[in-house]
């Protein structure tokens, strides 16, 4: 600041000097500030993501494993809700892969790379392709679900797909230009890189993982409930 300005500064009143010091001061020290936040969240995030990730490992080894058995079998039922948990399994092994270096890697691009990545698996995460209602109510005839259960998994898809929509039209741009296909418009390009509204995208994600929670609650007693002796009886030879 010139000494001219600085004699205008100082000939203001003290609380706008206040002011403009505190602003200053918060300009200078947010970058010091988020650094240490990312750190502090992304080993927060390490610990705390430690137990959720072996969980998901096992659970998935399972599934793949089980995914594998009932292909070879006549339970067609059960084994189409082995395809659709293997399917859920591997989008969401996906983003776990993802999540922490798109929320805390302290290089900004890399961060957005991540961030540009999980967006991408969610817009293409699409339970409609392999559990559609026409199926799914095959799956319950044959498998002899009850009602309660098919209304809890009923709500579960719907929340999911309906989430997954709405990701959809808001991520459209973001999945065209920057990452599922590059625009031949370099800068338009780099413009919807560097202005992805992290705050907006990360709203989506929470948004997204509520629904998960209801489909994870619902999907274990579905698996249960078509391998049980009386529902494989049921299903066994009938196609969904």
């Amino acid at each position: 600041m010139s000494e001219s300005g600085k004699r205008k500064l100082f000939d203001q009143p003290q609380d706008v000097i206040n002011r403009w010091f505190s602003i200053k001061a918060i300009r200078i020290t947010r970058p010091y500030i988020e650094e240490v936040s990312r750190l502090y969240l992304r080993l927060k995030l390490q610990i705390s993501e430690r137990k959720r990730k072996k969980a998901l490992e096992k659970t998935f080894d399972t599934i793949v494993r089980e995914a594998q058995k009932a292909a070879k079998r006549e339970f067609h039922s059960t084994s189409e809700i082995f395809n659709i948990a293997l399917y859920f399994l591997l989008a969401e092994k996906d983003i776990q892969a993802l999540k922490i270096d798109a929320l805390t890697h302290p290089n900004k691009w890399k961060r957005n790379l991540n961030l540009r990545v999980m967006l991408l698996v969610m817009h293409e995460w699409d339970m409609s392709k392999v559990a559609p209602a026409n199926k799914m109510n095959a799956i319950y005839k044959n498998a002899n679900i009850s009602e309660e259960l098919r209304r809890e998994m009923s709500l579960a898809l719907r929340a999911m797909n309906k989430a997954q929509t709405k990701a959809k039209k808001l991520l459209s741009k973001i999945r065209h230009s920057t990452i599922a296909h590059r625009d031949a418009d370099a800068l338009l390009q780099y413009r919807t890189i560097i202005g992805l509204d992290t705050a907006e995208a990360l709203k989506i994600l929470a948004t997204f993982y509520e629904s998960i929670g209801l489909f994870n609650k619902a999907l274990p007693k579905l698996l249960l409930a078509s391998s049980h002796p009386r529902a494989l009886i049921k299903q066994y030879g009938k196609k969904a």
